[in-house]
């Protein structure tokens, strides 16, 4: 029942921005009996519900014979009742009917809009509310998937735990960080960092999600784990995807692979391969002296390098690369979502500057190339 009145709501909510609306009232009606199994109101208090009577009215007005979506003024009395109106409100509202599944059926009532409907509109909006509901189903099998599948979806290590930061659920790639034993480990079932600064940082951080959730905020907070450059790791901590279980706290620690993020940019910026090792060791932390050494080439011919890529990528500070790393990262599984080149296709349209010529460079140096 919880997850059919989530659904509900989430329809009413997206009901409302389509149609520009302040108000909404929904219902699911049994086409058997005629009884309402769920109804929720959006823009409204939940103090007052209308009575089974109201919702008689609504569902036996004569309009219905007709067609299955209508617009009725603000003066229309039932309309005032279910939804309210203020003096200085505008006065249009739309009534609706559609099929929400076998031997159901939902109806709807959202007001109020500045500008009455026309046809045409009333014309898309029976087709865009059949649309709509099935993506609130969606969300709300989504929200209904067990915490090992949901964790599954995820290529960073995750973890489900309680109040206590007993871990409850895990996916593999955060089994396998457990046997590494860094940058967290397990103590006595409990999720524990390096050391007791750590610990504290994710028992404050766990208890800010778990107060956010009980009054119904959605609170998340990032902490560091390691600070050593050499192995940098902090973790992501919000609550877990779950109505039932509120006090369930979801962790995330993602990892850096800069060799996969010089790869994914790359591609978003058709940098040719000389150019992707040079960015995968600038991502490692590398100055250009180090570059060279490990590429055998000169200093200057890093640099040349580098202030091309720059100039390819529309950047100015060679941090700005690691901007670039995070805007191109997924955070899921490869495969379980859609394919990596349609993600760096579509980061590419919004991350891609205008393309500045790049200059010209020697056809080879001192060293050789890279």
């Amino acid at each position: 029942m919880a997850a059919s009145t989530l659904a509900l709501e989430a329809f009413g909510k997206a009901l409302l921005g389509v149609l520009e609306c302040r108000r909404c009232f929904a219902v699911i009606l049994s086409r058997e009996t005629g009884f309402a199994v769920h109804a929720v109101r959006i823009g409204l208090g939940r103090s007052a519900q209308p009575s089974a009577d109201v919702i008689n009215r609504l569902v036996g007005r004569s309009e219905w014979t007709n067609d299955s979506f209508f617009a009725i003024p603000a003066d229309d009395d039932l309309a005032s009742e279910l939804l309210g109106a203020e003096a200085d409100e505008p006065a249009h509202a739309l009534v609706g009917k559609i099929a929400a599944s076998e031997g159901l059926e939902l109806v709807f009532l959202a007001g109020w809009r500045a500008a009455p409907f026309c046809p045409a509109e009333i014309g898309c909006v029976s087709r865009a509310a059949d649309i709509i509901w099935a993506m609130a189903q969606g969300q709300r099998r989504s929200a209904g998937m067990a915490f090992d599948r949901i964790l599954e979806e995820f290529a960073f290590p995750a973890f489900v735990v309680d109040h206590t930061l007993r871990v409850l659920e895990s996916n593999e790639a955060a089994r396998q960080m457990l046997l590494a034993k860094h940058p967290v480990c397990l103590d006595h079932g409990i999720l524990a960092g390096s050391n007791p600064l750590v610990n504290g940082k994710l028992q404050q951080s766990l208890r800010d999600t778990i107060a956010a959730r009980s009054e119904k905020g959605w609170a998340n907070g990032i902490i560091p784990l390691s600070t050593d450059h050499r192995s940098f790791a902090f973790a992501w901590i919000g609550a877990a995807p779950s109505e039932r279980h509120r006090d369930r706290v979801l962790v995330i620690i993602p990892q850096i692979d800069p060799a996969a993020g010089a790869r994914r940019i790359a591609t978003v910026f058709g940098l040719p391969w000389a150019e992707e090792r040079i960015v995968s060791r600038i991502l490692c932390g590398q100055p250009p002296s180090r570059i060279a050494v490990g590429l055998d080439l000169t200093e200057a011919t890093v640099r040349t390098y580098i202030k091309r890529i720059m100039l390819k990528l529309g950047i100015n500070r060679q941090h700005e690369l690691f901007i670039l790393y995070i805007l191109t990262l997924s955070p899921f599984v490869e495969g379980r979502r859609e394919p990596r080149t349609t993600r760096i296709m579509r980061y590419a349209a919004i991350a891609r500057p205008t393309p500045v010529p790049p200059p010209d460079l020697p056809t080879h140096t001192a060293r050789g190339e890279p």
